[in-house]
């Protein structure tokens, strides 16, 4: 398994990273990948591509700088390239939800949601209503990412919304929070500008707010690299109204312009609160490396004053000389008054000796009269620096300049540096996660996985040629013994029409059936108890062999039996009477006969009462 992580804020002006590595159990920061991409000609629309393929190239030339391959990375899109939509349902079932939901986006977004990738968090609401929150990305812009990727041998572990992250990263905090109170989180950085409005402890909107600094800083301040608290130092100390027209000060002007921007970000977000109905009771959260520099008096939003008070202490904090210098070197020691410049040449003559003697009076006098006024600039400092103690002390450290003290990135990861592991794992609102990394396995065990295949494919191809021979064998046996079959048949079946072996075998089978139903019926008829059988063998037994009688008709019912026939002497009759009486059925029964003379003999009918 990989121990090393990579977190990448891809902003198009500021892309930064974290290298992080797991050791036992824990996860460490090894590595702070900060500053601003180089400002191209794919940056002022000169350059063909569309704009996904200019929006992922200066991405790719990160990973390339830095080397990053063969581990799982995770990407913060900036919130301006991520669409955040908020949809109510009259209904709370997560499937009802995820069924509607396409419908509702196609409606919101007025185009093909083909064309996007999206997921989703369901809220319920209510008894009957739920909230979804969805996070919708461009499609094309994901697939560049996932080649990017690929290319480099790397495994998305999560793709993120740089404002839901910022989310995510306070929201211990946020549950602790009383349920009716909002919180905005205002977010003023070197990459983006936007406010997360947050209610009932949930993410209620993201608002984002276009704004030129990262493209002021990536003019002026390119080389970015470990040079943070520099430019914090000298942004803090220049002071409000200060003339920029000396060209020695090159970064002067680019100072005042983030000025103007950040209080043209001011009245926005002053007008948005407004919209929002913020209360007093609401909590605001300032973020972002110029987040120190704007103030909330409970109306309106406006910039510091500056130079900011905590400029001086924040400068000796972060033991960091100045890179970004705003005055011109012989302005920056305000005490140190340097003398006029003596001529060093030896004099030669007396006129030149009295020219130097006059010089050094002039000196002398000049040294005296400053004096006073050193002195006096001297208290002036003393006193200022007692006041600016005094308004330090009054300043929050957690909403000044001095938070940003063990700052190292200009961007989002500034904000999400400490909290770096939880953005590595996916989540419901995730745009994108790779759990399955077969390509990636394929792209590191290719000749592994090539001398694999090579086998199977020999391997198969031995198995189907040994199947085929097999299956050729087999089918001449069966042929043979389909002949030795039907010869078979022919012999038992003599008189049979049918022709092939299969017509005969059904004719076979059904005379082993007759002959089964045959043999059945006959076993069943000797088990049977023919009673009426036994009681006519009886009934023959009556007379002798040779004493024959004729039986014309016998009825033998329930109620009643009755015999009668011809026979042919009376003596005989009255034997056949009297051995009736001998049958067990006829015992003690009343035996009824009668009898006249014919030709043939003596016809005869005898009647027993059964009942």
């Amino acid at each position: 398994m990989d121990n090393d992580f990579y977190l990448l804020s891809a902003h198009s002006s500021c892309i930064e990273g974290i290298t992080l590595t797991k050791r036992n159990q824990h996860v460490h920061i090894t590595n702070d990948n900060v500053g601003f991409s180089e400002l191209k000609e794919t940056n002022s629309g000169k350059a063909n591509g569309t704009e996904s393929e200019l929006w992922v190239k200066p991405i790719g030339e990160f990973l390339d700088r830095q080397q990053w391959k063969d581990h799982a990375i995770a990407f913060l899109l900036p919130a301006e390239d991520v669409t955040f939509r908020k949809i109510t349902f009259p209904f709370q079932e997560r499937k009802k939800v995820e069924q509607a939901l396409p419908f509702e986006l196609e409606e919101e977004l007025m185009g093909d949601l083909a064309d996007s990738a999206y997921s989703v968090q369901v809220h319920p609401m209510s008894a009957q209503n739920s909230e979804a929150l969805v996070l919708l990305m461009g499609r094309d812009r994901l697939q560049q990412l996932q080649q990017l990727c690929l290319e480099r041998d790397l495994l998305i572990r999560n793709i993120d919304c740089s404002a839901y992250a910022l989310f995510r990263a306070k929201q211990n905090e946020i549950s602790l929070l009383p349920e009716t109170q909002e919180l905005y989180q205002i977010y003023l950085g070197g990459d983006e500008a936007f406010v997360n409005t947050i209610r009932d402890g949930r993410l209620d909107e993201i608002k984002i707010f276009p704004n030129r600094i990262p493209e002021i800083l990536q003019q002026h301040f390119p080389n970015t690299k470990n040079s943070l608290p520099s430019f914090l130092q000298s942004f803090a100390r220049v002071s409000d109204g200060e003339d920029h027209a000396d060209n020695d000060s090159a970064h002067a002007e680019a100072f005042a312009q983030l000025k103007e921007e950040l209080s043209w970000l001011c009245a926005q977000l002053t007008l948005h609160l407004r919209i929002k109905n913020y209360s007093s009771e609401s909590q605001i959260e300032m973020h972002g490396i110029f987040g120190p520099v704007i103030k909330w008096d409970g109306v309106i939003f406006r910039t510091r004053s500056f130079p900011l008070p905590e400029a001086k202490t924040f400068a000796e904090r972060s033991g960091e000389s100045l890179s970004f210098s705003v005055q011109p070197e012989a302005e920056i020691n305000d005490n140190f008054t340097p003398l006029p410049q003596l001529e060093t040449k030896s004099p030669d003559t007396l006129e030149e000796l009295m020219v130097e003697a006059k010089q050094r009076e002039d000196s002398d006098e000049k040294t005296q009269k400053d004096i006073p006024d050193a002195n006096l600039n001297a208290d002036d400092e003393m006193e200022e620096d007692l006041n600016s103690a005094s308004e330090l002390a009054s300043i929050d450290p957690h909403s000044s300049l001095l938070a940003l003290l063990e700052r190292k990135h200009w961007g989002i990861l500034g904000e999400l540096r400490k909290n770096a592991e939880i953005f590595l794992e996916p989540h419901r609102l995730s745009l994108y996660h790779e759990s399955t990394p077969w390509r990636r396995f394929l792209r590191r065990n290719r000749g592994a996985v090539a001398v694999a295949a090579s086998f199977m494919i020999i391997i198969f191809a031995s198995f189907i040629w040994q199947t085929s021979t097999k299956l050729d064998l087999l089918q001449q046996d069966i042929a043979r013994t389909e002949r030795l079959v039907q010869a078979e048949l022919r012999r038992v079946l003599p008189q049979t029409s049918a022709s092939g072996v299969k017509a005969m075998l059904i004719e076979l089978q059904e005379k082993i059936t007759r002959r089964k139903d045959y043999i059945e019926n006959s076993k069943r008829f000797e088990k049977r108890d023919y009673f009426n059988l036994k009681f006519l063998k009886n009934i023959s037994a009556l007379l002798d062999v040779d004493a024959p009688f004729q039986v014309d008709s016998l009825e033998y019912a329930p109620e009643r039996f009755s015999l009668s026939g011809t026979i042919d002497s009376y003596d005989r009759l009255q034997i056949l009477k009297n051995n009736l009486k001998e049958i067990e059925e006829f015992k003690d029964k009343n035996i009824i006969e009668s009898n006249r003379k014919s030709p043939e003999g003596i016809v005869y009918r005898i009647s027993i009462e059964l009942k």
